[in-house]
Formats: structure tokens, C-alpha cells, sequence
């Protein structure tokens, strides 16, 4: 008998001891994981950071981090550290070439290493810079599998050293209606590809995510007004309706651009390129762009008048729903001045002195029917449209549609989990 329960112990304490084994590898690997899981989560806060800090401009965003310079520098990059034992060689891609910019409320070109994060108890850092042509090809991007449009004037492959051209985020060439990544030689009116690295750490454990990161770049702008269905234009006294770029960076559009016949009387003078009003093909989604950038705006409910909506330092995007609540003769406007977006789901009435810097999008009836003046710099596209106006000035301009379309979060447009 003794024998027998001095077996029964040992088979009893070898299977005690691979159960203990087994809870403690367990427990190892649960306590892995959760760290691993941390580490990913303090990176996502990094982009979280990095994607906020990119919206908008100086002017409007005291935080922003973007390139500070008129025209994208390729050489520009820019760090988030919520650490000050941060150095360059926790950096893979670090090149002392670079700006490499510790950018603050009070300089966007500091050079000096500085905890500049606004969330300085989670532990991560991020880099931002333009991509580059080689970061594609790294990507997998040849010419006979693009991942952009490459139009720089050389298709050769590039290296770490020689980088190539920045790569944009638009529509390109002029005409088109979907966005693409793009490489040109002349002066893009659109901006660079952000190209954004997180590293979050917790322990020994490392996780690292990449994105491409691009401004909302909204409809493709065919006209100044772009009308999807019918449409209507009577000019009572004169007016002017514009398809030359105001901004001088853009090509030239035609002053109007029609999907459905429309009709045309008054003294309007016209110009752009072609210097008539065009009907062709081009079918803009109005009511998909609206819902895309609707985020974050000023929602109206009930006529306005007698009234700013933004500045020229603040734009800001203005939404309504003319059927939430319902409204049967569609939003109004009168006397109204305005920097940003406006953006209507119905109808809209714009009455009297109206002057809007920006765009205008409207997903029913656009009806113009000023007294005084009706002035937009940037651009306009309606479902329909019934213009009764005195003295239309409508002028194409790429840069207030730009600064519009800076107040809206970037888009992501490409992720992967580095390591």
C-alpha cells in the first residue's frame, strides 16, 4: 500500500508540476500579449496626434505641425516626442538632411529637441515627412504596377539617397474626377502625401505604424459653377463669371459647366478656357462629397440673415438638412458673408448682398436671386440651379477652395503595421 501512494504522489506531483508550468507559461503569454497590445494602442495615439496637428493652417490651428514653407520642401520632416530621452537613434529613417523639426506653439521651425506632444503620459513618438517617390517603390510601386501617376518626366528607380519627387494627393491631370497620387514638375496645386510614423513602447516591447496621410481635397473642380442638372442663368444688369484661376496657380477652366442642357440670357461677360459655357459628361457626386464633408460643421436649421459665418483667418464649414427639420421652401440666405464650406442637402435660396469665400455645394436647387450682388471666389456645384441675379461675380479660385478644404481631418489612404 505504501508503495502505491508513493506512486500515486509522484504521478500526482508530475502532472501538479506541468499544470504549474503550463498556467505560468500562460500567464507569460497573456501578460505578453497585454503589453503588446499597449505598445499598439500608444502608437494609434501618435497618428491620432499627428493626424490632428496636420489640419487646417497656422492660422487657425495654434497646434499645427505641417511644412512651413510657401512651397513643400522635400526635405522637410518633423518629430512628436511625448519623451525627453528621446534621441535620433531610435530612428530608423533618421537623415540629418532633413529639417527634422521639433515644432512648438511658439516656433514651427525649432530645431532644439523639446517635448512638443500634447499627450506627454502616453509613450510614443512620430515622424512626419513628404513621400517620396523611393517610399513608393518601397511599397511595391514599379511602372508596370503604379501605385501613382508619374508624371515628373523620368521613371527610373530611386534610392534612399535620391529620394525623387514628392508625391501629391489630387486630381490629376486637369479634368479628372477621381483622386490619385501624382508626381508633376510644375507647381502642384494640391499638397503633398504626408507620409506619418508612429513607435509606441511599454517594456521591451516595440510597435511601430506607418500611414499615408492626404488633404481632403473635395469635387473636382470643372468650373466655377458645375451644375448636374438643369440649369438656369439670367443675368438682369451684368455680371462676370470666371474660369481663370483668381489664385494664378491653377489652369483655366470654362466659366460654366453643365451635365444637362441650360440655358443662358443676360450680359454676362465670360471668361475662361474654352471662354463658353460647357455641357459634356463629367457627372459630380454633390450629395456623396457633402456627406464626406459634413463633419464637424456649424449646423443651420432655420433661415439666416444679416450674418458672418467665418473670416479670413477662420474658415469654417456651415451645413443644412433642409428636410431635418423639415423646411418646404429650402434654407435661405440673405445678406450673408462667408469664408469655408456651405453645404445644403435641398434647397437653397441665396438672396441680396451674398459674398462666399470657399465652396459651395448643393445637393437640390441653387436659386440666386440677388438685388445687390452675388460674389463667390472659389467655386460652386448644384444639383440644379436658377439664377436671377443682377450682378453675378463668380471667379474660380484654387486657393480659397484649398483653404476651405484645409479645415477637414486628413484622410487616411494607406496603413500597415511596420513592426
Amino acid at each position: 500500500m505504501l508503495l502505491v501512494v508513493m506512486l500515486v504522489l509522484a504521478i500526482l506531483t508530475e502532472r501538479g508540476s506541468i499544470a504549474l508550468d503550463a498556467t505560468v507559461a500562460d500567464l507569460s503569454q497573456t501578460s505578453t500579449y497585454k503589453t503588446a497590445e499597449q505598445a499598439f494602442y500608444d502608437t494609434e495615439a501618435g497618428i491620432g496626434e499627428a493626424k490632428g496637428r496636420l489640419m487646417g493652417t497656422p492660422a487657425i490651428n495654434p497646434n499645427f505641425v505641417g511644412d512651413p514653407a510657401a512651397s513643400p520642401n522635400p526635405l522637410w520632416a518633423a518629430y512628436l516626442i511625448t519623451s525627453g530621452s528621446w534621441t535620433t537613434a531610435q530612428d530608423p529613417d533618421y537623415k540629418a538632411t532633413y529639417t527634422n523639426y521639433f515644432p512648438t506653439a511658439a516656433s514651427q521651425i525649432n530645431t532644439t529637441k523639446v517635448v512638443n506632444s500634447l499627450q506627454t503620459t502616453i509613450p510614443y513618438w512620430t515622424k512626419i515627412r513628404h513621400k517620396r517617390e523611393y517610399d513608393a517603390e518601397l511599397e511595391g510601386h514599379t511602372p508596370a504596377t503604379p501605385h501613382y501617376t508619374d508624371a515628373d518626366g523620368s521613371t527610373v528607380p530611386h534610392t534612399a539617397a535620391a529620394p525623387g519627387s514628392i508625391i501629391y494627393y489630387g486630381y490629376y491631370p486637369a479634368g479628372a474626377t477621381t483622386p490619385v497620387q501624382f508626381t508633376a514638375s510644375a507647381t502642384a496645386t494640391y499638397a503633398p502625401v504626408e507620409l506619418v510614423r508612429a513607435y509606441g513602447q511599454v517594456g521591451t516591447v516595440v510597435k511601430s505604424i506607418e500611414v499615408d496621410m492626404a488633404r481632403e481635397v473635395g469635387p473636382p473642380v470643372v468650373a466655377p459653377i458645375y451644375v448636374k442638372g438643369n440649369a438656369t442663368f439670367r443675368t438682369v444688369l451684368t455680371g462676370n463669371l470666371n474660369g481663370n484661376d483668381y489664385c494664378g496657380i491653377a489652369g483655366s477652366r470654362p466659366p460654366v459647366y453643365t451635365k444637362a442642357p441650360g440655358t443662358f440670357s443676360g450680359n454676362t461677360t465670360l471668361a475662361g478656357s474654352p471662354a463658353s459655357p460647357q455641357q459634356g459628361s463629367v457627372d459630380i457626386d454633390v450629395a456623396g462629397h457633402i456627406s464626406r464633408l459634413k463633419g464637424g460643421a456649424t449646423i443651420l436649421t432655420t433661415d439666416q440673415l444679416n450674418i458672418n459665418f467665418g473670416s479670413a483667418t477662420n474658415y469654417v464649414t456651415v451645413y443644412s438638412n433642409t428636410s431635418n427639420p423639415p423646411n418646404l421652401n429650402g434654407l435661405r440666405l440673405e445678406n450673408v458673408n462667408g469664408h469655408g464650406l456651405l453645404l445644403v442637402d435641398g434647397d437653397v435660396i441665396l438672396d441680396d448682398d451674398i459674398t462666399w469665400y470657399g465652396a459651395v455645394l448643393v445637393n437640390g436647387l441653387l436659386t440666386i436671386h440677388t438685388n445687390v450682388i452675388f460674389t463667390v471666389r472659389g467655386m460652386i456645384a448644384a444639383s440644379t440651379t436658377y439664377n436671377d441675379d443682377q450682378n453675378p461675380d463668380l471667379k474660380y479660385d484654387s486657393c480659397q477652395v484649398a483653404k476651405a478644404m484645409a479645415t477637414k481631418p486628413l484622410k487616411i489612404i494607406r496603413w500597415r503595421e511596420r513592426f
